[in-house]
């Protein structure tokens, strides 16, 4: 009798802790994967660069960019440019379009960026377009300035 109630005891123990053992690893699961999702969805995902055609050259003393298609941009867009050896305070496209493409308060298809710069002639001059609300570049080129 008496080997009969240690057995009953001990099967009843061994039950009681594989609940607890089981109990607690669903626990540290649930926990860990909770930490988990909480690191990975507290990132700021930027939006994505527009897909945007743009042309650049260099006549005389004056940049030239145009927007030859794809999604309009902000007239906040950046223009960084290299004169020479010099890096210029990057500007703001929406400060060089004229009046008329500033109407709709984006740099659509058609409209030109217009930079005048007497030092540009015979240089090189290094441009990229940075667009702001996704903060990437667009446009990236090279030029080597012309004397006219």
């Amino acid at each position: 009798m008496e080997v009969e109630k240690i057995m009953k005891h001990k099967r009843e123990d061994e039950a009681v802790s594989e609940i607890v053992g089981t109990i607690l690893l669903l626990g540290i699961t649930v926990s860990l994967f909770s930490v988990i999702c909480a690191i990975v969805l507290s990132y700021p995902f930027s939006p994505s660069s527009p897909s945007t055609n743009l042309v650049g050259m260099v006549e005389g003393e004056y940049l030239l960019i145009e927007h030859r298609g794809g999604e309009a941009l902000d007239l906040g867009t950046k223009v960084s440019l290299t004169i020479g050896d010099n890096m210029l305070e990057p500007i703001t496209v929406g400060d060089f379009l004229n009046d008329e493409s500033k109407g709709d308060n984006r740099w659509d298809i058609g409209e030109w960026f217009v930079y005048r710069n007497s030092d540009i002639m015979g240089k090189k001059v290094g441009l990229a377009v940075v667009d702001v609300e996704s903060d990437s570049v667009i446009l990236i080129e090279t030029f080597q300035g012309n004397e006219v």
